[in-house]
C-alpha cells in the first residue's frame, strides 16, 4: 500500500471499515460517500489537534458548528496542499487499487486536479442539517464497526446526537416541468453526443423510477430489447425495472454514439468493423427501429462486449477521465447538469435526479398504480417508504376535493 494512504488524515481502522463495506456488497458510490464523510471528520481532528481516542462529546458539538460554517472546505484545501501535492509522483505511481481510487475522489484526485471536486459546494458555504446528519450517521456506523471488531472508541454510537432539522413538505415539480427538464439537454447542451446521452438518462430515470446510482452503474450487458432491466439496488437486492417505448427510443439513439467509443485509444474510423456488418444484417432482416439495442444484444451473445474498454452504458465524452479504461460518467457531473437545466428552465421546486424517482411514483399513483406495485418497482422493503415517495400534486388534490367533497 502506498505511503500516501498512510499519511493522509483518516480515522483509526478506517481502511478496514471501507473494505468491510466492500466485502458486504455496498455499492462503490456508497463506500465513497462513507469515505468522504469520515475523512472530513478526520481532517477536523487533525486541524484541531484532537486525538481520536481522547475525543469528547464537546468535540462533536464543535464539529457540528464547523460544518454549519463551512470551514471543512478550507481545511480540505490545506490538507491537500500539505499532504498530497508534495507526493504527486507517488500518486502517479499508485493509480490502481480500490482504496487509492476512493481516496483520490475524496481528496480531489489526490492533489492532481487544479479544480477541487467539491467546488460546487463552495457556492453555498456551510452544510445544511440534512447533510450534517448524514455525516454524523456515517460516523455512527463507523463506531459500530469498531465495536464489532473489538476496537477502542471514545464513546458509544448513540452518544453522537443528530441535529434538529426543519421539516418541510416535500413537493414534486409539475408533470409539465418534469417533461421540460427531461427534454432540455437537446436545447442546452452544445455537444450533440452529450445531449443525446443526458436526454436518454433523464428519460430512463423517469420511465423506470431508478435511483441515480443504479442508472450510473448500468452496464451494456444489462440492456435488452424487451425493455426490461435487472438492476442491483440497495442492500445488494436485484429487481426488474421497465423502460417505456419513448425511453427505449432515446436509449437507442444514444447507443449509436456509445458504440462508436468501444475503445478509448482509437479514432472513430478505427472502432470495431463488426458495427457496420451487424447493422447491415439487421437492416437485411427489416429490424431497424432499435437496431443499436439489438447490436448490444448481439455483442453480448458473441462475447464481443467483453473487449470494450468500459462496460458502462453511460460514459464521459470529455474531461480528465475520458481516455481512461473502465471510464463511467460521474454522479456529481449528472446532478450538476440537472441543476443547470432546472435553473435555466426557471423551475421553482427543487428538482434533482431523485426528484424524477419521486415524480415517477407520484404520477404513476395519480394514474391508478397500486402502492404494492410501486413498492416492487422502486425496490422498497417497506410499503411505508413507498407512500412517502408519493406526493399528491396540487392539480390532483384539487380534483379530488371537487369530486369527493360531501358539500361541494
Amino acid at each position: 500500500m502506498a505511503t500516501l494512504l498512510k499519511s493522509i488524515p483518516k480515522l483509526p481502522e478506517q481502511d478496514g471499515f471501507l473494505l468491510y463495506l466492500q466485502n458486504n456488497a455496498y455499492s462503490k458510490q456508497t463506500i465513497y460517500n462513507y469515505a468522504r464523510d469520515l475523512c472530513i471528520l478526520a481532517v477536523y481532528l487533525y486541524s484541531s489537534k484532537i486525538d481520536f481516542k481522547k475525543m469528547s462529546k464537546e468535540d462533536i458539538n464543535n464539529y457540528k458548528g464547523y460544518l454549519i460554517e463551512g470551514r471543512h472546505l478550507d481545511a480540505l484545501d490545506e490538507v491537500r496542499e500539505e499532504f498530497l501535492t508534495r507526493e504527486k509522483e507517488e500518486v502517479e505511481k499508485y493509480k490502481e487499487g480500490f482504496l487509492v481510487d476512493v481516496y483520490r475522489k475524496v481528496y480531489g484526485s489526490l492533489g492532481i486536479l487544479d479544480r477541487p471536486q467539491n467546488s460546487r459546494a463552495r457556492s453555498t458555504g456551510g452544510l445544511d442539517g440534512k447533510s450534517i446528519n448524514r455525516m454524523l450517521s456515517a460516523f455512527r456506523s463507523y463506531l459500530r464497526y469498531m465495536i464489532e471488531m473489538d476496537k477502542d472508541i471514545p464513546f458509544p454510537p448513540d452518544a453522537v446526537r443528530m441535529i434538529k432539522t426543519e421539516k418541510r413538505t416535500k413537493k414534486v415539480a409539475s408533470k409539465h416541468d418534469l417533461i421540460s427538464l427531461i427534454e432540455s439537454p437537446m436545447e442546452f447542451e452544445n455537444d450533440k453526443k452529450s445531449a443525446l446521452r443526458n436526454r436518454a438518462m433523464l428519460e430512463m430515470l423517469f420511465a423506470s423510477g431508478m435511483r441515480i446510482s443504479e442508472l450510473i452503474g448500468l452496464n451494456l450487458d444489462q440492456l435488452s430489447s424487451d425493455a426490461r432491466l435487472y438492476i442491483v439496488g440497495k442492500g445488494n437486492k436485484e429487481r426488474a425495472a421497465f423502460l417505456t417505448p419513448r425511453s427505449m427510443d432515446w436509449l437507442n439513439k444514444y447507443l449509436k454514439v456509445r458504440l462508436e467509443h468501444a475503445f478509448t485509444d482509437r479514432t472513430k474510423e478505427e472502432q470495431p468493423t463488426e458495427l457496420d456488418k451487424l447493422t447491415a444484417d439487421l437492416e437485411g432482416n427489416g429490424d431497424t427501429d432499435r437496431r443499436y439495442i439489438a447490436l448490444v444484444e448481439s455483442y453480448r451473445r458473441s462475447g464481443f462486449l467483453d473487449r470494450f474498454d468500459s462496460k458502462a452504458v453511460f460514459i464521459p465524452f470529455s474531461g480528465t477521465n475520458v481516455n481512461d479504461r473502465d471510464c463511467r460518467l460521474s454522479t456529481n457531473y449528472f446532478q450538476e447538469r440537472i441543476a443547470d437545466y432546472r435553473k435555466r428552465l426557471g423551475i421553482q421546486i427543487p428538482t434533482s435526479a431523485h426528484s424524477l424517482r419521486h415524480g415517477f411514483a407520484t404520477y404513476m399513483a395519480e394514474n391508478g398504480a397500486s402502492a404494492t406495485a410501486l413498492q416492487v418497482l422502486l425496490g422498497h422493503e417497506s410499503l411505508d417508504t413507498t407512500t412517502r415517495y408519493v406526493h399528491g400534486g396540487e392539480k390532483f388534490a384539487r380534483e379530488t376535493v371537487e369530486k369527493y367533497h360531501p358539500l361541494r
